[in-house]
């Protein structure tokens, strides 16, 4: 089952992002933090619970826009499933809730970021329809 994740999944949505980030020492996940975007109508922490427990999460921002009229823009960001679970179909129905939900918001685009070292995550996103050769993102750490 897909859906928001809640103040109680604090510790499993931290050892998801543990494994998604490996070599990040600056991983902690606050419950309060979870509630807080849980209730902001902007942004979605979807995470995939089977029988019991976390397997995935996925980060949806809808960033309003002055481009494309009232129709914002959607960013996903921290996309995972757990390693022993992956290729089972659970990655590909994460991703396409959050595509409906863009739709629901009338989002134009989303927009994608992944580790630059993460070809296997690449190929995945490519068959989703996603093009890694459109745009280049960069980021800064503040």
């Amino acid at each position: 089952m897909i859906r928001e994740a809640e103040g109680k999944d604090a510790i499993a949505v931290e050892r998801l992002y543990q494994e998604l980030l490996p070599n990040h020492s600056d991983i902690h996940v606050l419950p309060e933090r979870l509630e807080e975007i849980r209730i902001n109508p902007n942004s979605y922490l979807f995470v995939y619970e089977v029988d019991g427990s976390l397997v995935g999460a996925a980060h949806l921002h809808v960033c309003l826009d002055a481009l494309s009229g009232t129709r914002p823009f959607g960013v996903v960001e921290r996309v995972i499933v757990t390693q022993e679970l992956q290729g089972r179909g659970y990655g590909s129905r994460l991703m396409e809730h959050l595509e409906e939900v863009c739709k629901e918001k009338n989002c134009v685009k989303v927009f994608l970021t992944s580790n630059a070292l993460r070809q296997d995550a690449h190929q995945f996103y490519e068959k989703l329809g996603y093009d890694g050769e459109a745009s280049k993102a960069f980021k800064k750490y503040l």
